[in-house]
């Protein structure tokens, strides 16, 4: 089930959150649990198992580390979470990684003249990445006294399957909704900014991205693509991937409010980044704040690495995370050396930098000559793309973007742009030290009647078009 979906829109979502409402507070953990169980459950009910398992292994070493650490013995605590960790990791490994590593086994030991083994196409669970690394942020703050496990198995099930963010993120560790879980605010202020920020990332998913997605496929299926068609697909499929996955982020942050929950934001405008190491401070920034806090500073504190090949290793996992692949493996290590040179040359900047056309103009110039890479998730695809971004295979004419992408999905992606120019300008964050969300403090007349009519297109859209899954979906 996907939030862009009618069986969703016009099914699930009401019947949640009557159910959600009807019922009283104590009750609500329970209504999340069931209701996200079956929302992850629509897909491939036999995996549902496995989240299970992992949600109780959690909260089992959850509890053992407190208790050692209340009884002061560390290494004792130390000794759980190691054993959770690996646990945790080897549920992702085998799932997720398992297939590539007996590819690379079995190419090198086939020349060799060493006969391998074989291992059936394993299907990789929806949102394992995401689950899993929340789980290991909870034991890991708990390990570290920057958190208080949880009494009650169904507050903690509730965290990890919370269905707004389930299936990509945003990563909500559990020190940030800690509080939450126990008690919340429900207003019809909050409800009506998180519905509000959903249409946003509604309209941003249906109108924008999957209108592009037509000219994206026509660019990843060509085997050898020529200069111009190289270029401007890859302009396309960067533009699209960034409205497809934030505005799957707008949608969860949205639907979390909608519940009384604050998420984390996800993305602050990346593409206006001037700079590789500006970038990752913007785009799917709670990753990024994971892999900070979680791999890069205990390296550099506990002195395994020096800060840079830290930073290497880093944005290496951070690649390897997204795709069991080499493409996925070159394409952090690209941003990893990229952060490296920046900090060398001190050409880094923050979000705070004051900004420079050409400083983004660089920046973004090179995040598209890493998007073959992620697109394809293949090694030999992303050289041939690369290639026909040199105009080895010849100059091209985009008449195959012409011809393949219809008049109506590009009438669709102009209406959508124009949109956001003009109705992108609206504010819908929540300020928690505000006594009302901002967007009802500041929005209303046309900028509330532009969001009902760009929602309303979308729907239109979505009613004429085949189902479109999320791209972060497959990581």
């Amino acid at each position: 089930m996907v939030f862009s979906s009618n069986v969703f829109l016009f099914l699930f979502l009401p019947a949640f959150l009557l159910v959600y409402y009807a019922v009283g507070a104590r009750w609500r953990s329970w209504v999340i649990v069931l209701g996200s169980y079956l929302f992850y459950s629509w897909w491939r009910p036999d995996f549902l198992l496995l989240f299970v398992a992992i949600t109780y292994w959690n909260y089992w070493f959850g509890l053992r580390i407190k208790a050692a650490l209340d009884a002061e013995r560390k290494q004792t605590a130390f000794r759980w979470l190691t054993l959770g960790v690996v646990g945790d990791l080897a549920a992702l490994g085998y799932f997720k990684y398992a297939n590539f590593g007996v590819e690379v086994i079995t190419g090198v030991l086939e020349p060799l003249g060493i006969n391998t083994f074989t291992l059936e196409h394993i299907i990789l669970p929806l949102g394992i990445s995401f689950y899993v690394f929340q789980a290991l942020s909870y034991i890991v703050d708990i390990y570290r006294k920057q958190a208080e496990p949880t009494r009650s198995f169904i507050d903690f099930a509730a965290y990890i399957a919370l269905f707004p963010q389930l299936i990509a993120g945003p990563i909500v560790r559990y020190k940030l909704v800690e509080e939450q879980l126990r008690e919340r605010t429900h207003s019809m202020e909050l409800f009506s900014l998180g519905a509000s920020r959903f249409m946003l990332g509604f309209i941003k998913k249906v109108l924008i991205a999957d209108s592009m997605a037509s000219m994206n496929v026509l660019f990843i299926g060509e085997s050898t693509p020529q200069m111009f068609d190289a270029w401007f697909g890859l302009l396309v499929s960067i533009i699209q991937l960034y409205f497809d996955f934030s505005g799957y982020s707008d949608m969860a942050i949205g639907l979390g409010m909608m519940m009384g929950f604050r998420f984390p934001e996800n993305f602050n405008q990346p593409y206006l980044a001037q700079s590789i190491t500006e970038f990752w401070q913007r785009w799917h920034m709670t990753l990024a704040e994971f892999l900070r806090d979680y791999v890069y500073l205990p390296m550099v504190r506990r002195r395994f690495a020096g800060a840079m090949v830290a930073l290497i290793y880093t944005m290496l996992l951070s690649g390897f995370w997204h795709g069991a692949s080499f493409a996925f493996i070159l394409w952090g290590l690209f941003f990893g050396v990229g952060m490296v040179l920046e900090r060398r040359l001190r050409i880094a900047t923050k979000i705070t930098t004051p900004y420079n056309v050409w400083r983004n103009a660089r920046t973004f110039f090179l995040l598209n000559l890493s998007m073959p890479l992620f697109y394809t998730g293949d090694l030999r695809h992303s050289l041939d793309i690369y290639a026909g971004l040199l105009g080895m295979n010849g100059v091209g004419s985009l008449s195959g973007y012409v011809y393949g992408a219809s008049i109506m999905s590009m009438c669709f992606v102009v209406i959508g742009l124009a949109w956001i120019a003009v109705a992108g300008r609206i504010n819908l964050r929540y300020y928690a030290n505000e006594t009302q969300p901002y967007f009802m403090q500041h929005v209303g007349g046309l900028s509330a009647l532009l969001l009902w009519l760009g929602f309303a297109l979308a729907l239109t859209r979505l009613a004429a078009n085949s189902f479109s899954p999320f791209l972060y979906f497959q990581f």
